[in-house]
């Protein structure tokens, strides 16, 4: 039986490049996802609740944080003005410490508390972690129970590291603008835009809208664009206003959204 000769073309230098750019994006978009929350690697507790009890605790929840990662700051506003701010992109330094430092108070019944009068009860320290997002997510942890009376409370401070690359944050952004993207196309296909009916079709959208994509972004953004519709029931263009401005906090910038820009021009 004769033998079948199989010829392959060689690629093309052109070929070629394409395919180390494809390579190099493949590369980077798996960086990009691969950011973690380390282990912790230091536990102290107040009497009451031991720290590798907690360590334990913490090492279950910790790539929650993940998507909490840094990628805008707060600077004064180049007018000068009183108390005037403006967001942009952050960048990390060679040196810059990727310690974080996660203080909180625990009730009997292992539940982080948020007690005002205790200035000690929550706070964490970060660079590459946006801390308000950190703190959000923190206070839905559980943690397990220790038998104390009702208002006994045990003190945890705990040490981890996370880091990202400028890829990882990038890649990080490209998604939060596909979110603001996603929320754009959902209200700009509502018709309602008169109040008090406005209100209703806004929430019911929004929160279909959070229960499909709401998990992966930071909670205050949730919580944000849940007052979007709240507040479309009685003022469409206020409500817009929050939609942009939580872009423009997370973001250092804002997506533009004709449809809604519309509205408020009509408003």
């Amino acid at each position: 039986m004769p033998g079948l000769a199989i010829v392959r073309a060689m690629p093309s230098l052109p070929d070629c490049r394409r395919l180390a750019s494809v390579l190099t994006l493949v590369s980077s978009l798996l960086t990009a996802q691969a950011a973690e929350v380390s282990p912790a690697e230091r536990v102290e507790t107040s009497p009451g609740l031991s720290p590798d009890a907690v360590r334990r605790a913490f090492d279950s929840q910790r790539q929650t944080l993940a998507s909490c990662m840094r990628l805008v700051s707060i600077q004064r506003g180049k007018d000068k003005a009183p108390h005037s701010i403006e967001y942009v992109p952050w960048k990390a330094g060679p040196d810059t410490d990727d310690r974080i430092r996660v203080r909180f108070t625990l009730a009997p019944d292992g539940k982080v508390q948020n007690e005002e009068r205790q200035t000690e009860a929550l706070g964490v320290r970060s660079m590459f972690l946006d801390t308000g997002c950190v703190e959000e997510k923190v206070k839905t942890w559980s943690f397990p129970t220790f038998p104390g009376n009702h208002d006994e409370r045990v003190q945890v401070e705990l040490w981890a590291r996370f880091r990202t690359t400028e890829a990882e944050r990038t890649a990080a952004a490209t998604r939060l603008r596909e979110f603001y993207g996603d929320f754009c196309k959902a209200l700009s296909a509502l018709k309602v835009t008169q109040q008090p009916q406005a209100g209703v079709e806004w929430r019911a959208t929004i929160k279909r809208f959070l229960a499909e994509h709401g998990a992966r972004v930071d909670p205050r953004i949730g919580t944000a664009m849940q007052a979007v519709g709240d507040i479309a029931g009685h003022d469409v263009p206020g409500a817009i206003s929050i939609y942009e401005l939580s872009m423009e906090e997370s973001l250092a910038t804002t997506l533009a959204c004709p449809k809604l820009r519309a509205w408020v021009k009509e408003g």
